[in-house]
């Protein structure tokens, strides 16, 4: 298991693209596209489409749903475990949050594999409580 490098993470945002808690894993260029543009919006421009060499990498999604402005969530690391892909997934929430609601996701890519990807959960508070 690693960290994810900084070139890895695609996209983050807060916005209600996906307005319940998901987890995606993208292995072919079609459905890359349709979760790209539903993820980017949202934006006045949706950003181009970033490429993604699916001989060799995959692309997980993750959402929260609906949380409070300032609540996060992150792919902090990701490989395998006993020879299966995992991806640990951390939702931060803030102690003292802002007033209105944010429904936060990330895009990361990480090694193809064919396996079914298992998703870690780790719940954390901000540092502030």
């Amino acid at each position: 298991m690693g960290a994810v490098a900084a070139d890895d993470r695609i996209y983050y945002d807060d916005a209600a693209t996906y307005p319940d808690s998901v987890r995606l894993t993208i292995r072919d260029p079609e459905s890359w596209q349709k979760a790209w543009l539903k993820a980017t919006q949202a934006q006045a421009t949706s950003p181009a489409l970033p490429e993604i060499d699916f001989k060799r990498s995959m692309v997980v999604l993750v959402s929260a749903g609906r949380l409070n402005s300032g609540d996060e969530i992150h792919v902090d690391s990701v490989g395998l475990q006993s020879g299966r892909p995992v991806a640990v997934v951390r939702t931060t929430v803030a102690c003292r949050p802002f007033p209105g609601d944010a429904f936060p996701l990330e895009i990361v890519r990480m090694p193809r594999s064919d396996s079914t990807v298992t998703f870690l959960e780790r719940r954390t508070k901000t540092e502030d409580c």
